[in-house]
């Protein structure tokens, strides 16, 4: 049973009563008459009876009072809820710029405003105003995660854009970046090593990070983190730790690395305090080493002794921060450096996944690889070319690598240096003529011994003529040619 009262005997009158799950609350009447506050009290009684009796849907009612709400406090408890799971303070800051840009151009108050016609206009405003496609998505993607946090917080009955999808990213790439070759990343860790501090990094520090960089494939947040404990040079193989906190998908990474890379790294880590990260790299990681690259680039330069080779190497984009392609080359470039080295090496795909810490294989394969033209044209040289020429057949058929006789049998019996076994049945032949007809063996020795005389000749001469047109081919063997005939 309610009860009605006045907190110090005055104001409006207080119900105080118990809810369907038998927690107490007190609610203002907002009168002072108590004949109304006793009806007031009454629906309270009735409601929660209905609730008990699960005549009315308790959930229903939870989620209308959620979408009452103003949308800015459901914003809050989302980055409040991201910072509680773990994830970093700049990832979050930069979900709620992109997601205060969607409210605002939706002029939205409440959860019930995002709408999905909304939300494609909201983004057909942002992408008219310059902004690349994936920037798009990702402010899609920032939109989608939030409905479907308050989905499975149980703010909403359904998700409103569900089935929007994001755009294609290749059609508007606007920021690419490429892999260094050997030459270039020799070059620049050899320039890093003797050039001063660059943004309060000594220049030994940096040419460790770059190989570091591209022989673990690790972020510049993950370098940043590194601690002389997560090395471990003496285990077969050597290996280096990433802890789950400063890990992408927030999980313990063990990277193998090379045994040479390790004997470098082994001298350079007695002097770093335990505890402490060993590289203190500023957080625009690109400025430091687009001045390494412009160093190389010119210590490079200097070294061409001609005008003319100088002129011609200019053009190329040997060291360039940017190329011809638009493509630049940044710190985050040596991760993909790895993953290309990687993938050149022929290792497996799974193996070059499992490498590159990535969740697909696409996007191993599909966006950190980089091939070049020499990579795609050695490709090409296995395959067989279409419309070969007769000539070329012949030369095939001649060195067996079609399956078949390279010469017809009646030639191959006629061949003395191809089957001397059949030679022989030859010379046997010729005694037999001559046991048979001695008055005749003369004339009938010398023309069956010109006929084989010619034979041998010709076939000779096609195959010096076949041989000269398949020079560089591999002659496969014919069991033909080397076991004996039954008959």
């Amino acid at each position: 049973m309610a009860s009605i009262f006045k907190k110090n005997g005055k104001g409006s009158y207080i119900i105080a009563y118990f809810d369907h799950s038998g927690h107490r609350h007190e609610k203002s009447s907002r009168t002072t008459d108590f004949a109304t506050a006793q009806r007031i009290a009454n629906k309270l009684e009735a409601d929660v009876a209905l609730r008990r009796e699960g005549l009315v849907d308790v959930r229903a009612e939870q989620i209308t009072r959620q979408t009452r709400r103003p949308i800015r406090v459901h914003l809050d408890d989302f980055i409040a809820c991201l910072v509680a799971k773990g994830v970093t303070l700049k990832q979050t800051k930069l979900l709620r710029t992109r997601l205060e840009r969607i409210f605002t151009l939706l002029t939205a108050e409440s959860v019930n405003d995002i709408t999905p016609h909304g939300v494609q206009i909201a983004m057909g405003t942002i992408r008219g105003e310059g902004v690349a496609v994936q920037t798009c998505n990702h402010t899609l993607r920032a939109v989608k995660q939030f409905t479907r946090w308050l989905l499975r917080d149980g703010r909403i009955t359904v998700d409103p854009i569900l089935h929007l999808k994001t755009s294609n990213a290749e059609t508007d790439r606007r920021y690419e970046r490429r892999a260094l070759d050997e030459d270039e990343l020799s070059r620049l860790v050899a320039v890093a090593e003797t050039c001063p501090s660059v943004l309060g990094v000594s220049g030994i520090d940096r040419a460790m990070a770059y190989r570091v960089a591209t022989g673990t494939g690790f972020r510049l947040g993950e370098l940043k983190s590194l601690c002389p404990e997560n090395f471990d040079l003496d285990s077969d193989p050597p290996t280096v730790a990433v802890s789950a906190a400063y890990s992408k998908h927030r999980r313990r990474d063990v990277q193998p690395i090379r045994i040479d890379l390790a004997e470098i790294i082994r001298p350079w880590l007695e002097n770093k305090a335990a505890g402490e990260s060993v590289f203190q790299l500023p957080d625009k990681a690109a400025r430091m080493i687009n001045v390494d690259l412009r160093c190389a680039r010119a210590r490079w330069i200097k070294e061409v002794a001609s005008k003319a080779q100088r002129r011609l190497r200019l053009k190329t984009d040997f060291l360039k921060t940017t190329d011809h392609d638009n493509r630049v080359c940044d710190f985050h470039a040596l991760r993909h450096t790895y993953i290309t080295r990687l993938v050149r090496s022929g290792a497996s795909v799974k193996v070059c996944q499992d490498l590159a810490r990535h969740s697909t294989p696409m996007l191993t394969i599909g966006r950190y690889a980089h091939t070049r033209l020499h990579d795609l044209t050695h490709a090409l040289d296995s395959l067989p070319v279409s419309g070969t020429p007769r000539h070329e057949v012949a030369a095939l058929q001649a060195t067996g690598t079609d399956n078949s006789c390279p010469f017809p049998a009646k030639k191959l019996a006629s061949d003395p240096q191809q089957n001397p076994q059949q030679s022989g049945r030859f010379s046997q032949r010729l005694d037999t003529i001559a046991c048979e007809s001695e008055g005749e063996w003369n004339e009938n020795a010398q023309n069956i011994q010109a006929t084989v005389n010619t034979e041998v000749s010709n076939v000779a001469h096609r195959s010096a003529r076949l041989c000269d047109i398949a020079t560089g081919r591999i002659r496969t063997d014919d069991l033909r040619f080397t076991k004996p005939l039954l008959c």
